[in-house]
């Protein structure tokens, strides 16, 4: 404690009333009272059961129903009382010194008032009840003028709906506000939060946290180095090095700004963010400039149309609703004519089930890695529950060594693994063949189908269909580069090659021999072969934040 001093006039120590006086001593000035003793001394107010009074010192040692009043509010009752009317300091002790102030209340054994600077401090345990919260410290002081507490020393907020613990603590009992600048941690039913320095409003339970502070729960986590939370809606915003983590989807969102509705079931990444999600055979890597996540929400479901409309207002096509009627026919084709894998490889493939996310929507410089695929493009939806991808604004996947193009592409997984894909308006696909030669095929609308493994096994061109692929012979060597164009086509693949063709429509066709094929016979207008572009895991993860992708990776669960 700061030394104790007197900012005040001399006074002497007044006696009001005892039922007593047992002892006079005129030469100490001393005089013992008994029952029902009441002192005042400016403006404040000192009863016991016993006291003795120095009169030449202004000092009472008092004992038993120890009441100090100051004022209408502030009550401390204790069991012993030194206090010095010239320094205007009181010491209380008992088993239990009670101080009481409105609506507060603070127990401990030991408790020092300077009346001059509205100073209470206990420097043994203590306990501050307030509503239905009660805080405990080592010690503690209180100021009686502004109402504002500081605590030190296992500092712990027990209340029915969340347990605040640290090690010390500044509490405004107006404002309910607790501030600290030490490692604090926050338990509830609703989440658990973290930080190391910030605010936290013990009513309200609204928090703004710096620091590197973090919230985690059953389903989710959000960290940064500063986080706002209010931890009754679940809902928030955190900056600077951001980390979102859903355990039960297995996702992990790194980034600037980090945005989370919990009502809404939203969260928002914003700045280089890079996402993984985890599934038991493969990782998908997403790069973007914002990326939002959509849960099943809990309360009123956010309308994320509008943000769909934005992304793919700058397509060139509106063919993609008609995608979307179609699809569920389609789905039901491929069923019917592929071979279905073994339960095994059903098994080992089967993407885990998705508990919360049902959407997830990357906009500005997407780039996407898979084992099975990868892509560019300027945004992208991914439907988990229907496991559909949509790339818009003329995205570019490969697919081992194929690579697709058009203006908008739709992917959709099976069992975790690339089954369709189509390419909407100025559809381009290149595939690369066994000797490395590069067959193409243009038209306004393709289909690429996969096998079970994600290998390219039929293409289907339906719309100013153009193609150019060389014949192999079976020792693999060019019979000759065979140039198409027809309405309606259908390409047929194994083992990387070509294995039959079949043509509607009319088709125009010319074949090159070998020796004749010129360099400008060998592409279609628009060919350009991209893959120094194609994103790698290597690239995803060299960039802003990949560092605190590649270190959240521990907390998935």
């Amino acid at each position: 404690m700061n030394p104790i001093i007197d900012n005040g006039p001399k006074s002497m120590i007044e006696l009001v009333r005892a039922d007593s006086l047992v002892g006079d001593n005129s030469l100490s000035r001393t005089q013992t009272f008994l029952g029902n003793v009441i002192f005042i001394h400016r403006g404040v107010k000192l009863g016991c059961q016993k006291a003795i009074h120095n009169q030449s010192s202004n000092f009472i040692e008092a004992y038993g129903k120890i009441v100090i009043n100051q004022g209408d509010t502030l009550t401390i009752v204790g069991d012993t009382l030194l206090y010095d009317g010239n320094l205007r300091f009181a010491k209380v002790y008992g088993k239990q010194v009670i101080l009481r102030d409105k609506k507060v209340t603070l127990r401990t054994t030991k408790m020092f008032y300077d009346l001059n600077r509205d100073q209470a401090y206990y420097p043994v345990p203590g306990v501050l009840n307030q509503d239905s919260s009660k805080l405990s410290s080592k010690e503690g002081y209180y100021n009686t003028k502004t109402k504002y507490f500081r605590f030190n020393g296992d500092v712990e907020i027990l209340n029915p709906s969340y347990t605040l613990c640290t090690d010390s603590l500044d509490y405004d009992t107006n404002t309910k506000q607790a501030i600290f600048k030490t490692f604090t941690t926050i338990k509830s039913k609703n989440g658990d939060i973290s930080a190391y320095k910030g605010r936290y409003n013990i009513k309200t339970k609204v928090s703004a946290f710096q620091g590197r502070a973090k919230v985690t729960n059953t389903d989710y986590s959000l960290e940064g180095d500063t986080l706002q939370f209010d931890n009754t809606k679940g809902s928030g915003n955190a900056d600077g090095n951001v980390v979102f983590v859903s355990f039960k989807d297995s996702l992990v969102v790194v980034g600037e700004k980090g945005l989370r509705f919990g009502d809404k079931g939203l969260t928002k990444i914003i700045g280089n963010t890079i996402s993984q999600r985890v599934s038991i055979k493969d990782t998908l890597l997403i790069a973007s400039d914002t990326l939002w996540v959509f849960e099943k929400p809990k309360n009123t479901p956010i309308d994320s149309s509008k943000i769909l409309k934005n992304i793919a207002g700058s397509d060139s096509t509106n063919a993609k609703s008609q995608v979307l009627i179609e699809k569920q026919a389609k789905l039901k084709e491929l069923q019917k004519t592929e071979r279905e894998s073994s339960q095994t490889d059903s098994t080992i493939n089967k993407t885990p089930t998705s508990k919360d996310i049902e959407k997830i929507i990357a906009d500005g410089k997407v780039e996407v890695y898979r084992t099975d695929f990868q892509s560019l493009s300027d945004s992208l939806v991914y439907n988990l529950k229907d496991s559909i991808i949509h790339f818009y604004t003329k995205p570019v996947i490969w697919n081992q060594e194929n690579q697709l193009e058009a203006d908008t592409i739709v992917i959709t997984l099976k069992n975790n693994r690339l089954k369709l894909m189509e390419l909407l308006q100025n559809s381009f696909v290149v595939q690369v063949d066994t000797i490395r030669n590069f067959n193409q095929i243009k038209g306004r609308k393709i289909d690429a189908v996969f096998d079970n493994q994600s290998v390219l096994q039929t293409i289907k061109v339906e719309g100013n269909g153009e193609s150019k692929y060389f014949a192999l012979d079976e020792k693999n060597k060019i019979i000759g580069l065979n140039t198409v164009q027809c309405s309606s086509m259908q390409f047929y693949f194994k083992t990387k090659k070509i294995k039959s063709i079949v043509f509607r429509g009319k088709p125009e066709s010319t074949l090159i021999p070998p020796k004749e094929i010129a360099t400008e016979d060998m592409k279609l207008d628009r060919f350009e072969w991209k893959t120094n572009k194609k994103p790698t895991k290597e690239s995803i993860n060299a960039k802003k934040f990949g560092n605190l992708l590649r270190n959240s990776k521990l907390v998935i669960m």
